[in-house]
């Protein structure tokens, strides 16, 4: 960087842009942050499931929790459903994934991997948070992991593959029943600390940045549309020139314009393709409910098709769906026949839509006085709700080089610019192979698309990688997205378990162990039973006793303002 961080223009309104005005605003009062947002470019807005980490970015910036979930027709995640994944069968109608049999689904939550002393301690011992990030002697990294004592059990035969989700997430049971988190007392049911996340509507969630946090602190909006980036002979940006003729010179540019990339893209910033990742296509439409109280579902749902697989997400007043396909296997076209169809009997709020993507990363993501936030810099696929967080994760790391240079008086270098650039790449690269892992490790045969994924996951020993990630000590949740357990997870659901892998337990300890995963077991199992329904728990909490039909009429209404 040139010079100092003093003036800030981010490109692009939606969800990134917002974010990254809200945030560094709220962080930074002193920074004059202005966002240019064109009318001739729309936001994707199809990003509608979340991770634990955008809890604590809200409240970061001062937004109760209930307040804006309720502006933004959110509901209380409490993990992903997996369906399909490594059994072969044709599933062609939604009713054919709602209906499956339990061997063929998955519940993947939020836990962690707990150091083993937890397996010898008094339960009035309470956790405390730096439990998740240290062993037993209090060292960094969980190297004595309590999970490794079940993946014994399942290796002496005494656990079985399904069993893994009840034994070791309390929230299994409650996903299971389509369940809340509180009880209707609103006492919390399950962890309080990075035990739940949401399901948001991703149209409106950018307003709720926008209209409580960013232009309430000063941040300067403007509508209009780029017409000219004019840079130095070093190739730093000096100013964007509007359509209009109005000029924004700045110290650091955002580029928050999503796939459409028109300040990073022009950077020379090098692209890294994900070639192990297919699906880079979608199909994607709004559906309202029929019986809300069966299809209204506190989890995400992935649900695996012939040529890539389907996505649900529960809001409120409606549910957010689309199909995630290999453009090499089926055409757009015949993809949405095939989305319709899966749909049949039910209704669309819109007209489904098409998006398409590459797959991949930028190389550099911050070059000069340029970065990328979000998919501006990197996408991957929807899969696992990574899209949002990498976002986040943008903001919090450009933010803290903002605050270290004005700490030392000094320019952001190019040093801490490489190590940006470093661990965004990083996190990317593990997005990818997470996600990347459900694919290639599945045993399915029965369609091109799967054969193939297999015999890459083959080719390229993904077995052991996944392995791999669940042994590293430091693959803890905050360095990375996906934290160990996950990986363990789904390599059992995949039936990829790793008899060579060296598991970290003490015999004297494995009748303890199963003693405590029983007791997870069916302490989540009554909970489940005594829990609230999901929906009558958002409608008495969130949504002041409204119908979902009410609250979507509403919805409606105001699009339809907006739009006239």
């Amino acid at each position: 960087m040139k010079n100092k961080v003093n003036k800030i223009v981010i490109l692009g309104g939606g969800a990134a842009g917002w974010f990254t005005a809200g945030y560094l605003k709220y962080k930074n009062p002193d920074i004059d942050i202005t966002l240019i947002e064109s009318k001739k470019i729309g936001i994707i807005g199809v990003g509608e499931s979340t991770i634990p980490q955008l809890g604590d970015f809200f409240k970061e910036m001062g937004i109760e929790e209930r307040d804006w979930m309720s502006h933004t027709n959110s509901i209380y995640k409490l993990g992903n459903k997996f369906v399909g994944w490594n059994r072969e069968g044709n599933r062609h109608h939604v009713t054919n994934h709602w209906n499956c049999s339990k061997f063929e689904e998955q519940y993947f939550s939020f836990s962690f991997a707990l150091p083993e002393k937890h397996l010898t301690t008094s339960f009035y011992h309470q956790l405390q948070t730096k439990d998740f990030f240290t062993n037993s002697k209090g060292d960094p990294g969980v190297d004595d992991k309590w999970n490794d004592y079940w993946l014994q059990l399942c290796r002496d035969g005494r656990k079985n593959w399904w069993e893994m989700s009840e034994d070791m997430q309390e929230q299994t049971y409650l996903m299971d029943m389509n369940k809340a988190p509180f009880d209707m007392d609103d006492n919390i049911l399950i962890g309080n600390w990075q035990a739940k996340t949401y399901h948001v509507d991703a149209e409106r969630f950018p307003e709720v940045v926008r209209d409580r946090v960013a232009l309430p602190n000063g941040v300067k909006h403007v509508w209009g549309h780029v017409k000219d980036i004019v840079k130095d002979n070093e190739g730093y940006v000096e100013k964007l020139v509007l359509e209009d003729g109005s000029e924004f010179e700045a110290d650091l540019f955002c580029d928050a314009t999503g796939f459409n990339r028109l300040l990073t893209g022009t950077m020379n910033n090098g692209w890294h393709d994900y070639d192990h990742i297919f699906t880079r296509d979608a199909i994607v439409g709004p559906v309202e409910y029929k019986d809300v109280y069966s299809e209204f579902r506190p989890y995400t749902q992935s649900y695996a098709g012939d040529e890539g697989w389907t996505f649900i997400i529960s809001l409120f007043n409606r549910m957010g769906s689309g199909y995630i396909f290999d453009r090499t296997e089926i055409s757009p076209e015949d993809a949405k026949k095939k989305f319709m169809k899966y749909w049949e009997g039910y209704k669309f709020i819109k007209e489904p839509r098409h998006i398409t993507w590459e797959s991949g990363r930028m190389k550099t993501p911050w070059n000069k006085n340029v970065v990328g936030i979000g998919m501006a810099g990197a996408f991957v696929e929807p899969m696992e709700a990574n899209s949002l967080y990498v976002a986040q994760a943008c903001i919090q790391l450009v933010h803290r080089l903002i605050n270290r240079a004005k700490d030392e008086d000094a320019v952001i270098s190019p040093s801490q610019i490489y190590a940006y650039n470093r661990n965004m790449c990083q996190l990317e690269d593990g997005i990818a192979d997470f996600i990347a892992f459900h694919f290639t490790l599945s045993d399915r045969e029965d369609t091109p698309f799967w054969r193939k994924q297999k015999q890459l996951g083959i080719e390229r020993n993904h077995k052991e990688a996944c392995w791999n990630e669940y042994k590293r000590p430091t693959n803890y949740i905050g360095n990375g997205v996906y934290p160990d357990y996950m990986w363990a997870m789904l390599a059992v659901y995949l039936n990829k378990f790793d008899d060579s892998v060296k598991l970290n337990t003490r015999k004297e300890l494995i009748e303890k162990a199963n003693i405590m995963f029983e007791y997870c077991n069916k302490m989540s199992k009554e909970n489940g039973k005594y829990a609230p329904h999901a929906y009558d728990w958002h409608r008495k909490f969130l949504f002041e006793g409204k119908d979902y039909k009410q609250v979507l009429k509403e919805a409606l209404a105001k699009v339809s303002r907006n739009i006239a």
